[in-house]
């Protein structure tokens, strides 16, 4: 199998992870708007306190549809790494594989709920900032459009950077159990790339006795877009070696 399709492969389940990030950005956005205009409804009829409980439940009813869209795109990239592993290095996942990866992939999701309890606290902050009189309906539509702005962005980041670096720890940890020589960081060199480690380490090699540790500098990486990928030592001499002073 040349290298030139395992960079391929493997791109295109970074992207694929890429893709559903952005979707639950959206959602987030759609969520958090929900929220907005729950909150202002209910301010008019609630008291502070009772206002908050019953946004917050409907935000976590909201929530659930995106966990679920969050699982539904879970299974398609497990899914299409185990094909990457099997038509690419002869590595078949196991069934306690299989069960640490989806223990694992459940992080996410609760990362998610994190992300929003956040949301809901701070929206109960806004309504009980003045118990005896309430929050004025202009005030309140102000503070929640200014409320938590990094939401949807920070979901997004959650899912992309969780999702590639499960991907990446999936496969290193069956690449570990192999014998290969050799190691590439693979992926994108564009406007976007950070400098330090990917634009000196991109389409450079590193051997065996280094995977620990530029694995350990991967798994520390926001919403990165590469891939470590083993290579043969004939493929090895087409790729200059990687330094570790870019960690």
């Amino acid at each position: 199998m040349s290298t030139e399709k395992k960079i391929k492969e493997s791109n295109k389940i970074i992207k694929g992870i890429e893709n559903v990030a952005e979707k639950i950005k959206k959602s987030s956005e759609d969520l958090k708007d929900f929220a907005i205009e729950k909150t202002i409804e209910l301010n008019a009829k609630k008291t502070p306190y009772t206002a908050g409980s019953l946004v917050a439940k409907a935000v976590d009813i909201e929530l659930k549809s995106v966990i679920k869209d969050v699982n539904s795109s879970f299974s398609d990239f497990v899914e299409a790494t185990q094909k990457y592993l099997a038509n690419n290095f002869s590595i078949n996942l196991t069934k306690a594989d299989l069960a640490a990866i989806s223990k694992k992939g459940s992080l996410i999701n609760q990362d998610l709920v994190a992300n929003t309890t956040i949301l809901k606290r701070d929206i109960q902050n806004i309504l009980t900032q003045n118990l005896a009189k309430g929050v004025a309906t202009k005030v309140l539509v102000k503070e929640l459009r200014e409320l938590y702005p990094a939401y949807s962005r920070n979901a997004a980041a959650l899912v992309n950077t969780g999702g590639s670096r499960l991907f990446t720890d999936i496969n290193v940890s069956k690449f570990q159990e192999s014998d290969f020589s050799w190691y590439i960081w693979a992926g994108p060199n564009d406007k976007i790339t950070r400098e330090i480690p990917c634009k000196h380490w991109v389409w450079h090699k590193f051997p065996a006795s280094k995977l620990s540790q530029i694995t350990a500098v991967r798994m520390r990486l926001w919403n990165c877009r590469h891939s470590i990928i083993p290579i043969s030592s004939e493929e090895a001499k087409d790729y200059p070696e990687g330094s570790l002073a870019y960690s």
